[in-house]
């Protein structure tokens, strides 16, 4: 596995992607990595990290889209991750739903934004990526 699933067992991922075409299988992984990415290291709460297309594009509708940011500006908030802006991001495993999605299980690590706290923050989410028409989409949570 790249270093990006360095955390996943080669047999886990064969497991969750028996169900799946080899293109699903193929690309979910380099996807992701793309995918977070381009939220590591942007502030979250910025009107210009929301209008950007290069993160929009990984969601069908732009109402998910908008499910999906304002939940994780809520999340990295609640972390005390500052300014919303996470520094790294990784995944530590992948799991069938019963829905059939993917659900990535990930460490989101920023600096602390409490007072004298030198350490980083973190936020462990669960997002959820669905096979459909042929490319992957994320799946907002509920808000």
């Amino acid at each position: 596995a790249p270093v990006w699933a360095d955390g996943v067992l080669p047999q886990k991922l064969d497991e969750v992607f028996s169900d799946l075409p080899q293109e699903a299988r193929d690309s979910l992984i380099p996807l992701s990595e793309i995918f977070y990415a381009r939220i590591t290291s942007r502030r979250f709460n910025s009107r210009a990290t929301f209008e950007d297309p290069s993160v929009r594009q990984f969601f069908p509708t732009l109402a998910s889209y908008s499910d999906y940011y304002a939940a994780l500006v809520d999340a990295l908030d609640r972390a005390n991750i500052r300014f919303n802006r996470p520094t790294k991001i990784k995944i530590l495993g992948i799991k069938l739903s019963p829905s059939g999605s993917l659900l990535l299980s990930l460490r989101f690590i920023g600096p602390n934004d409490l007072p004298l706290r030198l350490w980083n923050a973190t936020l462990l989410r669960t997002d959820e990526w669905l096979w459909q028409d042929g490319r992957w989409w994320v799946v907002p949570g509920k808000v």
